[in-house]
């Protein structure tokens, strides 16, 4: 079996809007897109999925899932892992483009959890969203192990989306807690899926 590493970043429940929206930012469109239906308005996503094509979304869903590709910026480990490919790839942007040095990586699975209370039925996770950005193989998870650039866009959108906590899932490893309540940092934890509650116990 391969490494499936993932990328674990928790949102609040309210800001789930602001969250999907960061997602698009920095996602490669697609069309047509998935709506989803909230009390007041609708949210176009326009991106890829297979599970919930031609179904109708809404906010309160206990899941979603999306095949994205995103947008980082090179670094070394992204410059190795695309090969040839980069000097190949036409989505990257023209010379003089304010990010001509981003380039698309994917798929990258997103799964959204948006009822963390089957999981944990012990807990009070009622204003929790968790994004499960996950990779689709050993070469990926090596990847995001290494890449300065992957981990700057993850704890970035945290930063601007009302995020709560970000944790790198190395699997059999445990995890990493990189960023919680708005502080960089690296702690490592024996469970990847601990609830931000429990983290912060242990950061205290």
């Amino acid at each position: 079996m391969g490494l499936d590493f993932s990328y674990l970043l928790y949102f609040e429940r309210q800001h789930l809007w602001d969250a999907l929206q960061g997602v698009v930012a920095i996602a490669e469109k697609h069309d047509p897109p998935v709506i989803i239906h909230f009390p007041d308005r609708e949210l176009s996503i326009p991106l890829a999925t297979w599970v919930m094509r031609d179904k109708q979304v809404n906010f309160d869903d206990p899941d979603f899932s999306f095949d994205t590709v995103l947008r980082f910026e090179l670094d070394d480990e992204i410059e190795d892992y695309l090969g040839d490919r980069y000097y190949e790839d036409d989505r990257r942007s023209p010379p003089g483009e304010d990010d001509e040095n981003k380039v698309y990586i994917g798929y990258i699975y997103l799964g959204i959890n948006n009822d963390l209370s089957r999981e944990y039925p012990e807990h009070d996770v009622s204003d929790l969203v968790l994004f499960d950005f996950g990779t689709p193989g050993t070469r990926m998870s090596v990847l995001f192990s290494y890449s300065t650039s992957i981990r700057k866009t993850f704890t970035e959108l945290l930063e601007i989306n009302h995020g709560v906590c970000g944790v790198f899932n190395q699997e059999d490893g445990g995890g990493e807690v990189f960023w919680f309540k708005g502080k960089k940092m690296s702690v490592s934890i024996e469970d990847q899926f601990m609830l931000p509650d429990e983290i912060e116990v242990i950061l205290s």
